[in-house]
């Protein structure tokens, strides 16, 4: 399984792909919106996790260009924003949504639901 984790706080990013490591899953890293959508473009992601709020192409960004090129890659939200679910799941299409300060125990469940 092929994972991304993009935020532009790059503890956020160490934090979610060390856990992951231990885990036994290897998961590429971004600091913003251009070089995911870059790292997406040369390489197959099976999910990728974004920070919503970024500085340049945003999440809701990644996620459409992911949606317009039909790929096959399961989208989550990593966001501040609490209560906001039902908005990023219907308007922006993102498959799950995680609020900070997030669990890691939540991360686990969405790597283990959606992996391959």
């Amino acid at each position: 399984m092929k994972i991304l984790v993009v935020d532009d706080e790059k503890d956020i990013v160490e934090n979610i792909c060390t856990f992951l490591s231990k885990k036994g899953y290897a998961a590429d890293s971004a600091y913003d919106g251009e070089k995911a959508r870059a790292l997406i473009e040369e390489s197959k992601y099976d999910l990728v996790f974004l920070d919503y709020n970024m500085p340049g192409l945003t999440g809701l960004e990644v996620i459409e260009f992911v949606k317009k090129n039909n790929l096959d890659t399961r989208t989550v939200i990593v966001t501040a924003y609490p209560d906001m679910e039902e908005f990023f799941a219907k308007r922006l299409g993102a498959d799950e949504y995680v609020t900070k300060p997030y669990s890691l125990q939540k991360i686990e469940q969405i790597v283990e639901k959606y992996k391959k």
